[in-house]
């Protein structure tokens, strides 16, 4: 029969997060406490360590001592340059005093800009010292415990959070498709479909979201990604998946059961009824195959009925009975009848 097929490119991806963050501390510490708990999802700006505050709320106290201190020089500095500016005008001190207390009123205030900026610093340390989630996402194995002593610098993760919804799948295609897929991407965005490997999995819709600027010379492959809103969950990070691009539609096509169509040493054949119910051998040309069907190029016409059950055991000639709703007998073999 003729219908509309999709034209589908078939590959293996790989599963990538879209944020992967290496949580490392930006202070040194002891780790106090685990806000979270090992694998679970997280969200932005949730706690995640908890590193001893002492130090650094001791260091902001003795900065906003200075500031303070640094505040009272200021003003009296400022008091004293105006004055020496008073009396230099009735002429009871010299320009050299003025300029003097003039230099002592900005180095106080540029003390206490300096004591300001301090503060700022060592809140950011008190700030740092309870780590956050800076994305959703789930978190993996954990690394430290309470108790350990952690340091600025460190390259280690304490532990990495990666987001899951939604994801990337990154896959490979032939360099020949790239002209029709940069045709397509131009009018319509393409669906891509991604199975993760294991019975009973369930298959996610996504959508094309980025094509590689250059083909692998060595390969002749070219690199695409499709995202995947993923609520689900069904695609993990760095597992493998199948994948189906949606490339176009074929309209029109001949097509038959996917089972009707099997491999010979002469190439693709097929059984075909005929008016006697004898099987007839036809050697066909395939464009290709999708999950249940077979695109046929030649060999078979719309309204053939086709043999989809044990064909191997069929010969040229072999009579049989077409039952609608059972296994069919042959002579030698059990046959299905089904229009093409």
């Amino acid at each position: 029969m003729r219908a509309d097929v999709p034209v589908e490119v078939r590959a293996i991806g790989t599963v990538e997060a879209v944020s992967t963050v290496a949580i490392v501390p930006q202070v040194t510490g002891r780790v106090m406490s685990i806000e979270f708990a090992e694998g679970a999802s997280v969200k932005k700006n949730d706690a995640l360590f908890t590193i001893d505050t002492r130090p650094y709320s001791a260091t902001l106290a003795a900065a906003q001592a200075e500031l303070q201190k640094s505040q009272a020089l200021a003003e009296e500095a400022s008091v004293e340059a105006q004055r020496y500016q008073a009396l230099v005008k009735e002429g009871l001190a010299t320009a050299q005093e003025a300029a003097r207390r003039e230099a002592d009123k900005k180095s106080t205030a540029a003390s206490v800009e300096a004591a300001e900026a301090q503060i700022v610093s060592a809140r950011l340390n008190v700030q740092f010292a309870t780590i956050r989630s800076p994305i959703d996402g789930r978190t993996g194995r954990v690394i430290v415990h309470p108790g350990n002593v952690v340091r600025a610098g460190d390259t280690e993760p304490m532990v990495v959070v990666r987001s899951l919804t939604p994801v990337k799948v990154r896959f490979t295609i032939s360099e020949d498709l790239l002209p029709r897929l940069r045709d397509r991407v131009k009018v319509a965005s393409l669906p891509v479909r991604a199975t993760p490997r294991g019975g009973g999995a369930r298959t996610s819709v996504g959508e094309l979201s980025f094509i590689d600027n250059s083909v692998d010379v060595t390969t002749g492959m070219l690199t695409l990604k499709a995202t995947f809103p993923n609520q689900d969950e069904a695609l993990w990070p760095g597992s493998f998946v199948d994948v189906v691009l949606v490339l176009d539609e074929e309209h029109g096509a001949i097509v038959a059961p996917e089972a009707a169509v099997a491999e010979g040493q002469q190439g693709p054949y097929a059984f075909v009824i005929d008016g006697e119910n004898k099987a007839r051998l036809r050697r066909v040309t395939l464009k290709r195959r999708t999950e249940s069907r077979a695109i046929v190029a030649s060999g078979l016409a719309p309204g053939d009925r086709v043999v989809v059950d044990g064909l191997v055991r069929l010969k040229e000639g072999t009579g049989v009975s077409i039952k609608p709703d059972a296994p069919i007998k042959a002579e030698h073999a059990a046959a299905s009848g089904s229009g093409s």
